[in-house]
């Protein structure tokens, strides 16, 4: 299921690293966002590799939880844990179809996952601007 490898890369690529004025909540942030990094160099399309990196995101997500964000960067913040969630459920869906073998269910799949990727990158890149204000 080619749309399915390009949608992990979407999500390997989203949570890159912060920067900005509050150097303490970036490197906070980047050692946070670490445990997906490890995993994007063992993706595959297998069911295990989707449920490996829905786990990796979910603890990322737990590792973001625990920070507390610059004031004026909350809601971007809170914004981009929501994403999280989504796209761990997205990747849970994405193994359950593969596991089924049906095809259209691996398309809706899929293109779930790809949307919510994307809104991970764009609560990201928010989050980032709002940071470095």
């Amino acid at each position: 299921m080619k749309l399915t490898s390009s949608a992990v890369v979407l999500v390997l690529l989203a949570l890159t690293g912060c920067g900005g004025s509050d150097s303490s909540f970036a490197a906070d942030y980047n050692t946070a966002v670490r445990p997906l990094s490890s995993l994007g160099q063992e993706m595959g399309t297998k069911p295990a590799a989707f449920e490996r990196l829905a786990r990796g995101t979910a603890r990322t997500r737990r590792n973001l939880a625990k920070l507390d964000p610059p004031a004026n960067a909350r809601d971007e913040f809170d914004a981009l844990l929501v994403r999280l969630e989504d796209v761990t459920r997205d990747l849970e869906a994405v193994a359950g179809a593969e596991r089924s073998k049906n095809v259209p269910r691996q398309r809706r799949a899929a293109k779930r996952l790809v949307r919510s990727s994307a809104a991970v990158q764009k609560a990201e890149t928010a989050l980032k601007q709002a940071v470095e204000k």
